[in-house]
Order: structure tokens, then sequence, then C-alpha cells
């Protein structure tokens, strides 16, 4: 790995575009007669972002009126579930398009991509798209170079690699490509994946990361491109916020419009990275816009995994981060939990004359789904070497669904399990079975496998069918 001494900063100052407070969501351009066979296609993937976070599920408290003004001009998901309710293992399922059953991670760090697994971006390029991934990648281990993101379907590359080093809002270097590129930042004591806390702050990773992307948009707008913009936002800087700092290890340059707010410093700070994130997605429809190519770009925005159950401030009523804004939406648990508060998240899909403005749906479908939903939006026949199935009709309004009878989820180093089957849940933790009937019990709360001893049994041999270790067993870290 080479190590480019430079500052980043001034990579990419020619590109820089200012966040711009006024920005509260963009208006469309002007359409064609019909939106190109091959779309752009955006993912946004936020970080740590609870469903309840978001106004267009009905939170008051935290403004964030360009996601939701994405809800209202496209396609809002009620039952859009991550594949794993942390983050290594949702990401894997995104990019091979399979269930825990059979991705390569089944928790953070615990695996790596392989040469011969085929990625999202490994099709969206043989397809002929542009490939960048500008954020978090955290499916590869630094000793493995196969598993990097430029050897994983990716033409740019520019982020974490780590997703460790992830939680370093200012870090003292970012990777771009293979080479390990400066900041002016300086991080004492960082550990081997750059993680820690910096007591020089000149640059700002989220804000670095964006203008890459942007970047990336505009030298690609002449042909499709497949932008992959994974940040860290709202993430914590777990590393960072051992001492007890004001802020919690929510690190932000500014606490923006939550400054006057009468809560704790870490609370305000949390709300703030939340209103940068949705900054960003403002002044991406924008750009769109400004570039004339917003009519032909599939937007997807979704969050990695449920609301934190970490513990910060008090505000009064709790210290847990998750329930400061109702992140879970009142489902049961959190982050890393395989309940519904652990996996549920805010999914949204925009394609202007193709999603109808403002409209809802209920399928249940996953990260493994949506892969293979952007390969058929991309002009490929639908994937049926993968676990995901394509959920297109849902957006278009066109064809038949063939969604998968139930969905499976395997975190084994957490000692839990979960299957879902239309309106019945099954999780096990430490291999205690709980069933619930979520058409009577959203929120998880009352087992039911006494009553229902048969949809208790069938889930129990759906769950042991797909167990992930016969798979691709585990291997050990060198």
């Amino acid at each position: 790995m080479r190590n480019v001494s430079f500052l980043l900063a001034a990579l990419v100052a020619c590109a820089c575009t200012p966040r711009d407070p006024s920005v509260d969501g963009a208006t469309n351009s002007a359409r064609a007669d019909g939106p190109a066979s091959a779309p752009n296609i955006v993912v946004f993937l936020a970080d740590d972002l609870g469903i309840g976070e978001v106004g267009a599920w009905g939170q008051l408290d935290l403004a964030t009126p360009n996601i939701d003004k994405l809800a209202s001009d496209g396609l809002k998901f009620t039952e859009f579930r991550s594949s794993a309710a942390v983050c290594g293992p949702a990401r894997c399922s995104l990019m091979l398009g399979y269930h825990n059953g059979a991705c390569r991670l089944d928790d953070n760090d615990n695996d790596y991509l392989r040469a011969g697994d085929v990625t999202l971006a490994e099709r969206l390029k043989g397809a002929g798209y542009a490939t960048g991934l500008f954020g978090k990648w955290g499916l590869s281990w630094d000793s493995q170079p196969e598993s990097w993101p430029n050897a994983q379907g990716f033409d740019e590359f520019f982020g974490y690699r780590d997703q460790v080093h992830a939680h370093n809002f200012y870090p003292e270097y970012l990777m771009s490509g293979a080479d390990s590129v400066r900041t002016r930042n300086v991080v004492p004591g960082a550990n081997r994946k750059g993680a820690g806390r910096a007591t020089t702050r000149l640059d700002y990773a989220p804000t670095l990361v964006r203008e890459r992307a942007f970047a990336f948009v505009r030298a690609n707008r002449a042909q499709p491109f497949f932008l992959y913009w994974a940040t860290n936002l709202p993430h914590i800087n777990n590393e960072g916020s051992r001492g007890g700092e004001a802020d919690g290890g929510y690190e932000v340059e500014r606490l923006g419009p939550y400054a006057n707010k009468p809560w704790p410093e870490a609370k305000q700070s949390y709300a703030a990275q939340v209103h940068l994130l949705d900054q960003d997605l403002g002044a991406l429809r924008g750009l769109l816009d400004s570039l004339a190519i917003a009519d032909r770009t599939l937007i997807v925005f979704l969050s990695d995994n449920g609301a934190t159950f970490l513990k910060r401030g008090s505000d009064g009523s709790s210290d847990i981060v998750g329930r400061w804004f109702n992140g879970t939406l009142n489902y049961r648990g959190f982050k890393g939990d395989l309940f519904d508060g652990g996996l549920r998240v805010p999914g949204i899909a925009y394609w202007p004359g193709r999603t109808t403005p403002g409209s809802v749906s209920n399928v249940q479908v996953d990260f493994a789904d949506l892969h293979a939903t952007l390969a058929e939006a991309a002009g490929l026949a639908p994937p049926t070497d993968i676990v995901g199935r394509s959920f297109l009709p849902a957006l278009t309004g066109k064809g038949t669904l063939a969604l998968r009878s139930h969905q499976v989820w395997y975190s084994p180093d957490r000692n839990q399990s979960a299957v879902l089957e239309g309106r019945w849940k099954a999780v096990w933790v430490r291999d205690t079975m709980q069933l619930f009937d979520l058409a009577r019990d959203p929120g998880e709360r009352t087992d039911v496998q006494r009553t229902e001893p048969l949809i208790a049994r069938r889930l129990d041999s759906l769950r042991r069918v797909e167990d992930r270790r016969v798979v691709h067993p585990v291997e050990a870290r060198p």
C-alpha cells in the first residue's frame, strides 16, 4: 500500500461544493419522453440511523426535509429490513445478494470478500456502468487485497476500507483506491486501524467523501453510473468517546440548528449529524438537477441497521441514544438485536417516471432483494445465482412480484437468529425461541408459540435448513 503524503483537503478543493443550510430538497429536472433504459443508480446508505429518526416516519424533533421530500416524491417502504442488525453483514448482503445463511460475514470483521464473489458493483460494471464507492466499505481485511473495493468491481473508491477506521470522523488518513492519503488531522495514539480521537481537527471526513462522490457524478454524467454513497453519518466515534467527552463521540464541525436546544451536548451533536446527512442528500439531488440527469437517476435511501443501544448523556428521560428521538419507532430492540428494532430501516426509492409520488409499499424485502432489484433495473436479467429476489414491480407498478416466501437472519457471535414468514416472525436468543404474530403484535411482545405450535415448528425448520455455517464456515483471522 502506498502512502500519498499530501493534504487531502487540497485534493478535493477544486471540486468543493459547500453545504447549503437552505437546501431542503431539490426540484426535479424536466422529464424526457421516458426514462433512459439504463438509469443511473444511487444507493445512499446511512449508518445507524433509526427508522423513527426520519420525518417521513413521524419524527418531529429532528428535521429531515430532504429525506422526507425523497419519500414524498417516490416510494416509501413500511417493511424494509436490513439483512443484519450490524453494519458488516448488512453491507455484505447488499453487495453479494445473500442472506447471512450464505454471505461471507455474519458479524463485523469476521470474514472478507473473495475474488470469486460476484458483487453488485461487478454486475453493474459488466453492464457498462461506471462504479464508485464513497464512504465506508467494511468487507475487507487489509491482509487480503482481493477483498478491497477496487478488486470487487468499483472503478473508484474513496473513504474507509475498515469499519473501525470509519468510527473516526477526523482521521489522519483516508483510502483512495489502494493508497493511504493523509489529511491535516492529528490523532494521538491512533490504533492500527486508524481509530481514535483527533486533537487537531481540520478535515472533516464526511465532507471530503461527499466532494469525491460529487466529482465522480460530474465525471460520469454522460454515461450510466452506480454511486454507492455509504456515509458514516450518524455513527458514533466509539474509540473517541471513552474519555467522557461532551459530544459523546458524535463528532461534528458545528451543532447547526440544534446549538440552542436544551439538550445534552451529545444529543445536540447526534442531531447535528442527522442534519448533515439530510443536507448531503439534498445537495446530491441538487447536483443531479444541475447536470440535467435527475430524470434518469434511481435513488435508494436506506440505513444499514436499527438505532443504537449505546448510552450517552441523559436528556431527562433517557440516556440511550436510540431512545432520544424514539429511533426504534417503538419496535423491540436496538442495533445488534434481531427483533425489529434492530432490523427495520427507513427505505425509500425514487425513480422519476417509474415510481409513483407519495406511494407506499408493504412488501417484505431486505438488502439481498435490493441487489437483485438494482441489477434488473439496470437492464440485466434478474440474478438466479443469489438468494435475493427482485422487487422491481413494487417500484414500477408493472409485472408480477415473485419474492421469497421467508427471510432469515443469523448472528452466531451474538447467539441470535430469526425467521420471518409473512405475519409470523420467530426470534431465537441463545437457542430460546419466541414466536410473534406481527399483524397483531408489531412490537414483538407476546410469544404465541404455545398456541401456534405448527407455525413454530415450520419456522424452526427453515432456520435450520439455511444455517450459514454449513455454507461458508468462518475462517480465523491470521
